[in-house]
């Protein structure tokens, strides 16, 4: 399944390693999210996986997810704890969220997991424009990104057996 979404995975990771990653970014990850980082550490994901929205231009592509681990032949990494936070102070991105992937326009369009905006509901993903802080709400929770991905995926198995 990982090999239909993930074109680059990170590394599949145990509990502890977990752990680890909560306790250096503050808080406890959704608990799909930490499946999808503990079965294949996250990614860049295939375009047909990533498809969120089709209604707007910014964020209807989930580019890339940080989860855990650097994959052979890479020099940076898909670690939430590492190379996550630096380029969230680098690109000096909205403190009420963390990020956790990037959409269409890359590092310019990162997706924050919602942490205290109350625009939003807590646990939000959301992507954001830095050029003109542009905010658009792409899935209320991390379950429901992962239903449209897994949707994503069987929409485009059925067709292909079409």
């Amino acid at each position: 399944m990982w090999d239909d979404i993930f074109i680059v995975q990170g590394r599949p990771c145990d509990q502890v390693r977990i752990e680890e990653i909560q306790a250096r970014i503050g808080f406890e990850l959704p608990s799909k999210y930490q499946e999808v980082i503990r079965a294949c550490g996250g990614g860049a994901l295939y375009e047909r996986a990533g498809k969120l929205r089709d209604d707007h231009e910014l964020g209807c592509r989930l580019y890339l997810l940080y989860g855990n681990g650097t994959p052979e032949g890479r020099i940076t990494g898909f670690d939430l704890d590492g190379y996550a936070m630096e380029l969230m102070q680098r690109w000096q991105m909205p403190g009420w969220g963390f990020l956790v992937g990037l959409a269409e326009g890359e590092i310019h369009t990162p997706i924050l997991l919602n942490l205290t905006n109350p625009n939003y509901p807590m646990g939000a993903l959301v992507c954001v424009d830095l050029e003109c802080d542009e905010e658009v709400l792409i899935a209320h929770s991390f379950d429901e990104l992962w239903q449209r991905i897994e949707a994503n995926i069987a929409d485009n198995s059925s067709d292909e057996d079409s």
